[in-house]
């Protein structure tokens, strides 16, 4: 690979992650969830979302989302601080169970929930569309440059 070739690919890459992509995301998902009002409303990482995601589907104890996200027990207790502040969930105790605590989406939770999930159906179905001209020998091939590149990247720490 050439000079060249790496700038083109790095910055490709780059784009894939933007800041400008995660704005983009973050309005589609405010407009899509009818969410008026207070900006910090629409301005959530992408842990904050993972936790609706859990959630859109039913009250979870707060146990239940730490290993549903797989990030620390404190950092998920900030995001839930944080939805929480933002009434996009609550807690609450079961009537027979005063210690566990369980966590459930207000509305306005559920509406940015399912609009996120929607957000990325439609991104799933946008690559597929734009994928779909390609044969699988050359998707194989894509795969196994990422799969490496993601390789080379993870272990970077360990080489040097």
């Amino acid at each position: 690979m050439n000079e060249k070739q790496y700038q083109t690919i790095s910055e490709l890459l780059n784009n894939l992650n933007s800041r400008e992509n995660h704005n983009q995301h973050e309005a589609w998902i405010a407009k899509h969830a009818s969410l008026t009002g207070d900006p910090k409303k629409s301005h959530l990482t992408h842990n904050d979302l993972d936790i609706l995601d859990v959630l859109v589907h039913g009250e979870k104890t707060v146990s239940e989302v730490v290993k549903a996200i797989q990030i620390t027990q404190g950092g998920t207790s900030r995001r839930i601080n944080h939805l929480e502040k933002l009434g996009f969930l609550e807690r609450f105790h079961q009537p027979t169970n005063k210690k566990t605590v369980y966590l459930k989406l207000t509305s306005d939770g559920k509406k940015l929930g399912q609009a996120h999930i929607a957000l990325h159906k439609h991104l799933h179905d946008d690559t597929v569309y734009a994928l779909s001209d390609f044969s699988d020998q050359e998707l194989t091939v894509v795969t196994r440059f990422l799969t490496e590149l993601a390789d080379v990247r993870k272990n970077f720490g360990d080489r040097y």
